[in-house]
């Protein structure tokens, strides 16, 4: 029997094609899209007032910058050399010894050097130093390995951890969040790889893991066609989406804040948690690390007068007043345990 190469070339290269049409004309009839790339940008003068890291991911290149957030918002920030923002009428900007770690929520992206919550607790407590090391895109893992340096260098007073639940998916790198990075980041700014191409992030795998890295480049990429066809788009969002762990980005967290407060603990240090927003996960991440010192800001990043509307949803200047308002008890309660 006689086979008929060209007929079996062509049905192991039509039918394939056939079928893949017809499932992305149905993706389509479905509502489905390709990946779109939501605009998003940061313009900086002078430029790169964030540069990559090869041990934070993310550093703040020290100097004075001008910030604009898509095109409409416009704020001025100092970036000191110890990777810190600057705090308006700190006493002793060398010497702080009430220290702030967090992400872009705590630095302030979108606000004004005097109008961030830590500038506004400086005013109100003169005698006190403050610093904010909220760096943008940081989870909690950061906040740990930037404690571990403060501490032999600073005689410190106090030590808070802002919690956001974006923490969780951060602390262990999680492909929903390699997508953000690397996809959101790239959006921001043309020349973001040029910025980023020796930075190393930061995660926890697992509580019995060493902290591990991954480089920029091997972060995250789409798969090819996925920015033209609906079912390619589909298939990695649903892979993406299947990868997603949230038992163990809590139990990373859990382990993350718990070596915190064991490091301020040996160094006599008042350690204490401010959790910006509350979700059923930082409910339970709040029961697991009890009985650590804990305080539920509530924060609505939901309503727009307390956030940058209609530019992004950072905390705006109001937001940062009312943040204040739910921290200063907290933190003088924690100066009097010590």
């Amino acid at each position: 029997m006689k086979i008929n190469f060209k007929s079996v070339v062509k049905n192991l290269i039509y039918y394939p094609i056939m079928v893949f049409c017809c499932l992305e004309i149905a993706f389509r009839i479905l509502g489905y899209e390709s990946f779109q790339n939501n605009d998003y940008s940061v313009a900086a003068q002078p430029d790169n007032a964030f540069l990559g890291d090869t041990e934070l991911g993310i550093q703040l290149n020290p100097g004075a910058f001008q910030i604009t957030i898509n095109k409409g918002l416009t704020f001025n920030t100092h970036h000191l050399e110890n990777n810190s923002r600057y705090v308006s009428d700190c006493p002793n900007a060398t010497k702080p010894n009430i220290l702030f770690l967090g992400c872009s929520f705590t630095y302030g992206f979108g606000v004004n050097d005097e109008q961030h919550f830590t500038s506004l607790l400086q005013k109100k407590h003169p005698a006190l130093s403050f610093q904010n090391a909220g760096v943008i895109g940081y989870g909690s893992v950061q906040s740990l390995l930037q404690l571990k340096e403060l501490v032999r260098t600073q005689q410190l007073k106090a030590v808070i951890l802002n919690f956001s639940s974006f923490h969780f998916m951060r602390n262990t790198l999680s492909r929903e969040y390699r997508s953000n990075l690397r996809i959101g980041y790239r959006r921001s700014s043309n020349n973001v790889d040029s910025k980023m191409n020796q930075s190393r992030f930061p995660y926890l795998p697992a509580c019995e893991e060493p902290i591990q890295y991954a480089s920029w480049e091997e972060i995250y990429e789409n798969w090819i066609g996925r920015e033209w066809l609906a079912s390619i788009n589909w298939m990695q969002t649903s892979y993406d989406y299947a990868k997603e762990d949230l038992p163990a980005q809590i139990e990373a967290t859990v382990c993350i804040v718990q070596e915190m407060a064991a490091i301020c603990k040996e160094n006599n240090i008042p350690f204490g948690v401010a959790c910006l927003d509350t979700t059923p996960e930082t409910g339970l991440l709040k029961t697991k690390v009890s009985p650590i010192n804990w305080v539920d800001v509530g924060f609505d990043f939901s309503n727009q007068s307390f956030i940058n509307h209609p530019y992004d949803s950072h905390p705006n200047p109001v937001g940062h007043r009312q943040i204040a308002d739910k921290i200063e008890p907290f933190l003088i309660k924690l100066l009097h345990e010590k």
